[in-house]
């Protein structure tokens, strides 16, 4: 299926998610190795409540989410978003690639910067933040990586087993750090229409 790519980079792209993503996505965020790191970790979803997640992400103009493709063979590997606050022009992150065989290659890294290159070349948006489990070593190294800042810490504040709970970090990065530190995609295509 050809699928439209919103940008690429190196070694994947960004595309809007499709129907025919339903399956793996099922898969993924039920699959407790993946879904640890992320806050619906405790819960599990029916096919059906999967589907309606993804009828509501495709018809939301405001919050776009994407799939995270491969450059080989364009295979969606994972997911990317963000959760836009208009009036106060930021956005939250969030991000997971469901192929576990590609964890450690830096393919989310660089997932997030286009992702960035999106958020504040396209949308104009000032900051984006998020928030990541303290146990989840590996994504706060990517974050720090990409030039997120920690700029907070909840503590003890998610429950990760029956006695265990985990730290739950804020990090943020504000547009103009992310320009001094990257190059724009986005501004080059347009630099490249009005020529």
């Amino acid at each position: 299926m050809e699928r439209p790519i919103i940008i690429s980079g190196e070694n994947i792209s960004l595309s809007p998610l499709v129907q025919e993503d339903l399956d793996k996505l099922w898969l993924w965020i039920n699959d407790k190795e993946i879904s640890q790191y992320l806050t619906v970790y405790r819960r599990l979803f029916s096919k059906e409540a999967e589907k309606e997640w993804l009828n509501k992400t495709l018809m939301d103009t405001e919050n776009p989410t994407f799939a995270i493709l491969s450059n080989t063979n364009k295979n969606i590997i994972g997911v990317v978003s963000l959760t836009v606050d208009k009036e106060n022009n930021n956005s939250v992150l969030g991000i997971f690639i469901g192929e576990k065989n590609l964890w450690n290659k830096g393919l989310g890294t660089e997932a997030i910067i286009l992702l960035l290159d999106y958020a504040f070349n396209v949308l104009n948006l000032h900051k984006v933040w998020l928030g990541v489990f303290s146990f989840n070593k590996r994504a706060y190294q990517v974050y720090q990586k990409v030039g997120f800042k920690e700029v907070g810490r909840l503590r003890e504040h998610m429950r990760v087993g029956d006695c265990r709970y985990s730290d739950y970090i804020i990090m943020d990065i504000l547009n103009r750090e992310y320009m001094q530190k990257y190059e724009s995609k986005f501004k080059s295509i347009a630099k490249d229409r009005l020529s």
